[in-house]
């Protein structure tokens, strides 16, 4: 399933390199479009012979999924939102386990005053609901004059600090009383060298499962702020933005509507899957 959502992304890469940007510019060099996306993504399709838009058509061989209220493929549009929510979530997911691995592998290791502030810290930015958190912290953002991903990114990267980092401290303050680590401190090992050889390794299984776990999360979060608040996004192929535009017309065209909360749905349980396959084969405990 991961693996699908991965394929939905791949296109043509570009050797001209430029600043990053969402979603086809993501890691500098620029991706042309998806290879699955059959049409453009804001092309329209009209009924044969007339000038009439081909609103809502049900899904043929032409249009695997149908078209929409504007006449446009549904399929393109998924897999263009398969993208912008994939490379946004491992942007996001980036910025949280970095920030959230540091602070709470100090806050775990050293423990004391740092502790206690951090940890105060954290408990002041969860206290936020976090999709309010997200509102908040798109609004106030420095630097843009509008709507934008890596703004977005950026957001949902802050909000996910907080779980990860107390994952991550939890483990430290079980690992720093392991015999090993001790051993290392009476040889002399520098508390640097005890977290970047000693402990960091130890911890990097949990790490893992948390990311992949949390990439889910975050193309959740993503998409419930497109569906919510869908004027804090630029305009595109997102599937939040695609359920807001759709679900009005569920009950009598509810392809559109489906398609799009059946990718999310998709996308959500496939990392939760995969997680919970990597927390089975990386932790050594479930293989007793």
């Amino acid at each position: 399933m991961v693996g699908f959502l991965f394929l939905l992304t791949v296109g043509t890469p570009k050797l001209s390199f430029g600043i990053p940007d969402l979603p086809n510019r993501p890691f500098g060099f620029e991706l042309v479009s998806p290879w699955l996306q059959r049409y453009g993504v804001e092309q329209k399709f009209y009924n044969p012979g007339t000038t009439r838009l081909a609103q809502f058509d049900s899904p043929t061989s032409d249009h695997w999924m149908g078209t929409d209220k504007a006449g446009r493929d549904v399929w393109s549009r998924i897999v263009n939102g398969a993208r912008r929510s994939m490379f946004m979530a491992v942007w996001a997911l980036t910025i949280a386990t970095l920030f959230g691995t540091v602070i709470g592998a100090v806050s775990g290791y050293f423990g004391k005053w740092f502790d206690t502030i951090a940890q105060r810290l954290m408990d002041s930015l969860q206290s936020f609901p976090p999709l309010i958190a997200l509102i908040l912290i798109m609004t106030i953002a420095p630097f843009t004059t509008g709507p934008n991903l890596i703004i977005a990114a950026f957001a949902l990267g802050i909000v996910g600090i907080p779980t990860i980092q107390r994952i991550v401290r939890s483990v430290v303050l079980s690992t720093r009383e392991q015999q090993f680590v001790e051993a290392a401190r009476v040889i002399g090992a520098t508390d640097l060298r005890t977290m970047g050889y000693y402990i960091l390794p130890n911890i990097m299984a949990s790490i893992i499962v948390v990311f992949s776990t949390g990439l889910g999360v975050v193309i959740l979060a993503e998409a419930a702020l497109g569906f919510v608040a869908p004027d804090k996004l630029p305009e595109g192929a997102s599937w939040g933005l695609m359920l807001n535009e759709y679900y009005n017309y569920m009950v009598d065209h509810p392809f559109p509507a489906l398609f799009s909360a059946g990718a999310i749905t998709f996308a959500v349980l496939g990392f939760n899957l995969a997680g919970d396959a990597l927390r089975d084969v990386l932790d050594p405990r479930l293989r007793l």
